[in-house]
């Protein structure tokens, strides 16, 4: 039996539900990759062009900076990436 990893980054909790979902599902561990700093509800507010979640999804090389955990991925035989949809408008 192989071991499987789901790792995941959620903002606002959907991506998060999901993962554990399919982590129960396939019997695998779960990692969350969290940010330095968390999102707050008006980060998330996609609606207004100023806030955080706008601004990042904007600029397309922009990437949060993450909270470093100890976390030794080489013991898993299969890993499964989960992160939140990201859609840009031209």
């Amino acid at each position: 039996m192989s071991k499987k990893l789901v790792a995941f980054f959620s903002a606002s909790g959907t991506t998060k539900k999901v993962a554990q979902m399919i982590a129960e599902e396939v019997k695998a561990d779960l990692f969350e990759i969290e940010p330095k700093v968390p999102y707050t509800k008006p980060d998330l507010d996609w609606m207004n062009k100023k806030s955080r979640s706008s601004m990042e999804m904007s600029d397309k090389k922009y990437r949060p900076a993450i909270m470093k955990k100890e976390m030794d991925m080489s013991s898993y035989d299969e890993i499964l990436l989960g992160f939140p949809k990201m859609e840009y408008s031209l």
